[in-house]
This record gives structure tokens, C-alpha cells and sequence, in this order.
């Protein structure tokens, strides 16, 4: 049985978009689009102060959302108010293909520097 996810991606600070999550889907790509679009409107990871966010959400491709999370606030030493944007893509995927990485091999041990002034290496 195939396994589904929505991919979460967040933009960087250099404009590069880094996977921020990998949420499991029960069930198949149905499930996985619907568990999509709800994400599309509720999500608010990472945040400060999410509730004070307004958003816009596209659709921009059948397994794909763009979100465009805005905040507006006014400090005090400026004349205008100031808008921060943030970006987030959701993505609906299938695991094609996965291989666990090999365990790290133990480092060999050190001598100790007592051991090595004894000769005892």
C-alpha cells in the first residue's frame, strides 16, 4: 500500500524553500488532498503571534498550495505601517521510495595523555 503525505515547505531567509514538515496521511490521495486543503486554511506554524496574520491561499497546480501569510504593524518611530510576508507551499506527495541511512560507525577511542606520557600506547 502506498503511503501519502503533504510536504511542507517554508521559504528562507535567502530564497530558498526548505521542507519544514512531513505530515502522514492515513488512507490514499483523496485523503491526503482533503488533509491538504485544510492546512491550506488553518496553518499558522511557527508564527509569532499567528492570530494577527491575514492570509491568501492558491491553489496552483491539482496537488499544490501557495499560502501568503501577512502582518501589518506600526512601530513606533516610522510614519507608515510596516508589512511583513512570509510564504509557505504545500505540497501532496506519494513516498515512491525510502532507505534507512546506515548506522554511524563508532569512533575509534582515544589515548589518553597519561597513557601516551607511561608509553603505554
Amino acid at each position: 500500500m502506498s503511503q501519502w503525505y503533504v510536504l511542507v515547505e517554508k521559504q528562507g531567509i535567502d530564497d530558498t524553500w526548505l521542507l519544514e514538515d512531513k505530515v502522514h496521511v492515513e488512507g490514499g490521495r483523496e485523503q491526503a488532498l482533503a488533509r491538504a486543503e485544510e492546512l491550506s486554511l488553518s496553518y499558522r506554524e511557527g508564527l509569532w503571534r499567528a492570530e494577527e496574520y491575514g492570509h491568501l491561499v492558491f491553489r496552483t497546480s491539482e496537488t499544490s498550495w501557495l499560502l501568503m501569510l501577512t502582518r501589518e504593524s506600526w512601530p513606533s518611530d516610522r510614519d507608515k505601517p510596516f508589512t511583513s510576508t512570509e510564504y509557505a507551499r504545500l505540497t501532496v506527495a506519494e513516498l515512491v521510495a525510502s532507505k534507512e541511512p546506515p548506522p554511524a560507525p563508532r569512533p575509534a577511542s582515544k589515548k589518553g595523555v597519561l597513557r601516551r606520557a607511561l608509553g603505554r600506547d
